[in-house]
């Protein structure tokens, strides 16, 4: 088994810091998704999201490496979203 992390101010600091690339991963779709503005602030996904993957990875807090992971790749299904509200893809 691993070794757990025992729990300082160093590992809640960058758990705050994975938890908050996550939640401005996540607001960084809102102007795309839900107020229809053309600007790709959802590709930052690709920067932030790296960076609280290693970070949750450091802690070894799975949830966070995870919801990081997820929003990394969320870029697939928005971009799948946005072609079919859009009449892009026929069905």
């Amino acid at each position: 088994m691993g070794e757990l992390v025992p729990v300082t101010s160093k590992t809640k600091i960058y758990c705050w810091i994975s938890l908050t690339l996550f939640l401005l991963g996540l607001l960084s779709w809102i102007p795309y998704v839900v107020f229809n503005v053309q600007e790709p602030f959802g590709m930052l996904t690709f920067i932030l999201n790296p960076v609280g993957i290693f970070i949750g990875y450091y802690v070894k807090n799975r949830f966070l490496a995870f919801s990081n992971l997820a929003m990394t790749f969320s870029f697939i299904p928005v971009v799948i979203y946005i072609y079919l509200s859009k009449g892009y893809i026929p069905m």
